[in-house]
């Protein structure tokens, strides 16, 4: 391993997931969530569908999650704790460092490590909380779609790899509504209690039992990342009342 890709000292012990730090990140998640969801309740009356979608508390899952707004992270969280299940998003190692990382350690974020030899330790972190029974929140895409419609764009193979490599369930979550509460563009959250409705749905795991033979690595992965980006596509046609576009339908070829 060349100097400049070794991964820091101290990016091996940011987080863990054993029983014991399991419990105190669900005690601080539920104080956050509770401050969360009565500041989200002066913008927006949010509801959630699809619950029964989630495997029951226990089984690690990853949820593939859309990303069209900055709030969105709140809105998925809160969907996700208040049905049982602590939400682990994938966050920079950079950032566990001061106030923001002692916060994100106690709440149990996982780091992506900053410096690593491959995409696959990248995700050690992810793996081992699916191992503990624990929710790994990814956003696919890796920033906020820039589509004006805002249907979903790229997605990269991260959530594809971790999923064949653990075996893990995918859940896709979609959502809408955001953008009349926190528009494209503005820096001021709308706070009218209750004028805006957001719905956050939740979608059946998707099947890629198909793909487990598959010996061209690089290209199942792209087969299930596109089979995952047009899942979400289709949740957020159905939750925005649109058309879906003919892309997100078009054939899987991985490439």
């Amino acid at each position: 391993m060349s100097a400049d890709i070794e991964p820091d000292a101290n990016d091996h012990d940011l987080v863990s997931f054993d029983p014991a730090s399991v419990r105190s990140q669900n005690r601080a998640g539920t104080v956050a969530a509770t401050a969360a969801f009565g500041l989200m309740r002066t913008a927006t009356k949010m509801s959630v569908r699809g619950v029964e979608h989630l495997p029951p508390a226990g089984t690690g899952i990853i949820v593939a999650a859309y990303h069209a707004n900055h709030l969105d992270p709140i809105l998925v969280g809160l969907a996700l704790k208040r049905n049982g299940r602590m939400p682990h998003f994938l966050a920079k190692s950079t950032l566990f460092t001061g106030v923001l990382g002692k916060i994100l350690k106690t709440i149990g974020q996982i780091p992506v490590l900053r410096a690593s030899a491959s995409a696959g330790d990248s995700l050690e972190y992810a793996k081992d909380a699916l191992a503990h029974g624990q929710t790994v929140v990814i956003y696919p895409e890796g920033t906020l779609t820039k589509d004006p419609e805002l249907w979903p764009q790229h997605f990269k193979t991260g959530t594809a790899r971790l999923a064949l490599e653990t075996g893990a369930p995918i859940i896709p979550v979609a959502h809408w509504g955001l953008d009349t509460v926190y528009p494209r563009g503005q820096k001021k959250v709308r706070f009218r209690p209750f004028s805006h409705d957001t719905v956050v749905a939740f979608g059946p795991a998707i099947d890629y039992t198909d793909l487990w033979e598959h010996r061209d690595e690089k290209k199942t992965m792209g087969v299930l990342s596109q089979r995952v980006k047009n899942t979400v596509a289709a949740m957020v046609a159905e939750l925005s009342e649109r058309e879906l576009p003919q892309r997100f339908s078009a054939k899987e070829t991985g490439e």
